[in-house]
């Protein structure tokens, strides 16, 4: 009888596992630009911009709207909430007050002259995110958020995170979930993700540009081909190399998962 019945939770575990590996999501997006004036009349301002996915079917309701809350509170620094235009237009409402409060109290505090240093209070924000590539074999979905903000200066910041989410349970994966003990400081590992990271790099940025290794950092996208881990501007480049890549196939990853 016990057998039996493990024999029956094994099955239905699976069904459970197909189910999540064959649904398709439903998903909608928001979106929405505006431009603040310092002062009334006035060409410098802030601009701020939002283009959001997000999912409304396809998967369980709590499912559904774990994995809307994780993308609120990581990406629009709401607290808690499942509505992603309620939450994306209270970001962009925060954001443009952010901007009056501080770029006032800089001329006041600074004596900036508008006429002749009135760009560096030509400030914007930007936050955009999608469902992209996720690995059907085992039920995982990436998303990729992009977010860049400019506040005087040469350049501004930008960067793109990725998060996996499990679609069986609306939670997280962390490469702890797949990657066996000890596996992110293996060295044999750092030397196929450096491989990958250089083949399309000219030989001298190699030399003269990198000042870190490719080791694994949590930020990393899942497709049924195998996992991509990416690094911003500053992780392991300088800004103008971008964001660099190094992708492994599954099969050059079995011998480090678990």
């Amino acid at each position: 009888m016990k057998k039996h019945f493990l024999s029956v939770a094994a099955s239905a575990a699976t069904l459970l596992l197909l189910a999540a590996c064959t649904h398709e999501l439903k998903t909608a997006r928001v979106s929405d630009e505006r431009f603040v004036p310092l002062k009334e009349g006035s060409e410098i301002g802030f601009t701020a911009d939002y283009d959001m996915e997000y999912i409304t079917g396809g998967v369980p309701k709590d499912i559904m709207d774990k994995i809307n809350c994780t993308l609120i509170t990581e990406e629009l620094y709401e607290p808690e909430g499942t509505d992603m235009p309620a939450a994306c237009k209270s970001w962009m409402t925060a954001s443009c007050a952010g901007y009056q409060e501080e770029a006032e109290s800089m001329v006041e505090d600074m004596e900036i002259d508008l006429d002749e240093d009135g760009w560096m209070l030509n400030w914007s924000s930007s936050v955009s995110g999608a469902f992209t590539e996720g690995c059907k074999a085992r039920g995982w979905q990436t998303y990729c958020s992009s977010s860049s903000d400019y506040q005087g200066g040469a350049h501004g910041m930008y960067g793109e995170t990725y998060r996996v989410f499990d679609l069986a349970t609306g939670e997280l994966v962390q490469e702890s979930d797949f990657l066996r003990e000890g596996a992110d400081e293996d060295e044999d590992l750092i030397e196929l993700l450096y491989e990958s990271l250089i083949a399309g790099m000219d030989e001298e940025d190699v030399e003269d540009g990198l000042f870190g290794m490719p080791y694994p950092n949590a930020n990393f996208s899942v497709s049924n081909e195998g996992v991509t881990w990416h690094y911003n501007p500053y992780d392991i480049a300088p800004y103008a190399f971008g964001v660099l890549e190094a992708s492994l196939s599954w099969e050059e990853l079995k011998p480090f998962l678990k």
